[in-house]
């Protein structure tokens, strides 16, 4: 059961996001999260010491949360084709819904201050490698099922997680265009050539 600390600093840490993503890191203030959350500023200072840690761990609890989401995924019993699926269904959804956070987690980082940089980096690097490690295993698992051809399961991984960011790209870029998320994993899957 989670405690009303527990609870307050989850709370703290969506609004927050909610908050990066649509304002930025240099336009949003300790206060505009503390009054989005409900609480005072100086409560908000319990949980993290400023500005900068609060977004490090976003970013840090953005990604345990996908991670999570893969280790379930890929436990469950389907074919490595019904994961991989089902995980870019959930994430080009989110991504969708929470479109904005996108450039927390890549554009915008190029401008933040190299003290704070030098806090995600690691645990960007760190959490990318272990999300291509888990995809590589369902990937490994296709191929000694015969259900994928042989190749190297990290390069697909990452290959997989770039086709999954063309999903937000196209409704980013192209707004008015739907996303057809079969057509995405079609590419990935089978590539551009025509069948006979």
């Amino acid at each position: 059961m989670r405690t009303k600390e527990q609870h307050t600093r989850e709370k703290i840490i969506n609004c927050a996001l909610r908050i990066f993503a649509k304002e930025g890191f240099f336009k949003t203030t300790v206060a505009d999260i503390a009054q989005a959350t409900g609480i005072a500023k100086g409560t908000l200072y319990l949980y993290f010491k400023d500005k900068a840690s609060l977004y490090v761990s976003v970013i840090e609890e953005h990604f345990k949360v996908g991670i999570d989401y893969l280790h379930e995924v890929e436990k469950e019993s389907m074919t490595s084709t019904k994961k991989l699926k089902k995980i870019a269904d959930e994430w080009i959804d989110t991504m969708i819904q929470l479109k904005s956070s996108f450039f927390m987690f890549s554009m915008e980082n190029i401008n933040l201050s190299s003290k704070i940089m030098k806090a995600v980096k690691p645990i960007m690097n760190f959490r990318l490698k272990e999300m291509i490690d888990i995809i590589a295993k369902i990937i490994e698992q296709g191929i000694a099922k015969k259900e994928f051809r042989k190749i190297e399961p990290h390069v697909a991984a990452l290959h997989y997680l770039n086709t999954i960011r063309t999903g937000f790209f196209v409704n980013f870029i192209v707004p008015k265009k739907q996303i057809d998320k079969n057509e995405i994993l079609e590419l990935f899957f089978n590539g551009l050539k025509r069948r006979r």
